[in-house]
């Protein structure tokens, strides 16, 4: 199956953000996700979780991300190029720190709620 750029919508996930889902099938999903401004490094981390096995592939930009683990909490800085791996259910989260940042997220199974 293909899915052409102009098929789909970026849709807005918050003030700052927005995403289109680029890809998905048998269980395997891709999105691409636009942060339009940078934050101040000391800026507060928003956690989330899911059950999703997820990668991010850092396309443009820099973050600084964070996974939980059971005994202390991971936070490093990433540029373009850098990519991370997080396991389902653990809690994570991410600042851009330049305007116009960019990601490529996957995640398997597929995010129901993204589509």
């Amino acid at each position: 199956m293909f899915f052409k750029n102009e098929s789909t919508e970026m849709g807005r996930v918050d003030d700052n953000t927005l995403r289109k889902v680029t890809a998905y099938g048998d269980g395997l999903m891709n999105a691409y996700i636009v942060f339009e401004k940078g934050l101040a490094p000391d800026s507060t981390i928003p956690f989330h979780h899911h059950v999703h096995v997820q990668t991010t592939y850092v396309l443009k930009g820099s973050f600084k991300f964070a996974i939980k683990y059971d005994d202390h909490t991971d936070i490093q800085e990433v540029h373009a190029g850098d990519g991370i791996y997080f396991p389902s259910d653990h809690e994570h989260g991410c600042i851009p720190l330049e305007d116009d940042s960019r990601l490529l997220d996957s995640f398997t199974p597929i995010r129901e709620d993204f589509l």
